[in-house]
């Protein structure tokens, strides 16, 4: 007969040897390796497609911005739709209250995903880091 103690360590050494495969074959999409620093801009009036984040790659938008003046702002979208997902400028209107939106959190792109400059007729820019996936 096998003492009880061997059949608790053995559930322990099975349950610990799933979690160990289990988190080796569960990670997201690999490890992220620095590639390189993108600056995309336009100052052209009408929706203006600025790259799509390449295969194998995410880009990380740090920073984005525009010249408009006054109540304007400018948008960019990252669904292909000309749907604005950013707004940036100096001043917008908001529950009739005006707040300033010249800045964004980090935003994360997948591989695939095309930047569009919304129509707005001033300058705009978006500070980006791109990364490589590495598996």
């Amino acid at each position: 007969m096998i003492p009880r103690v061997f059949h608790r360590l053995s559930f322990f050494a099975l349950l610990l040897g799933l979690i160990a495969c289990g988190t080796k074959t569960m990670h997201g999409q690999g490890n992220l390796q620095f590639n390189q620093v993108l600056f995309l801009e336009t100052a052209q009036a009408s929706n203006v497609l600025l790259g799509t984040v390449p295969a194998n790659k995410v880009w990380k938008i740090t920073a984005a911005g525009t010249t408009a003046s006054s109540y304007f702002n400018c948008g960019f979208s990252f669904n292909g739709q000309n749907q604005a997902a950013v707004v940036v400028g100096n001043l917008a209107l908001y529950n009739d209250s005006y707040r300033r939106v010249n800045s964004i959190d980090n935003i994360w792109l997948p591989a695939g995903t095309p930047v569009t400059a919304l129509n707005c007729g001033y300058y705009r820019w978006l500070s980006i880091i791109e990364f490589n996936i590495l598996p």
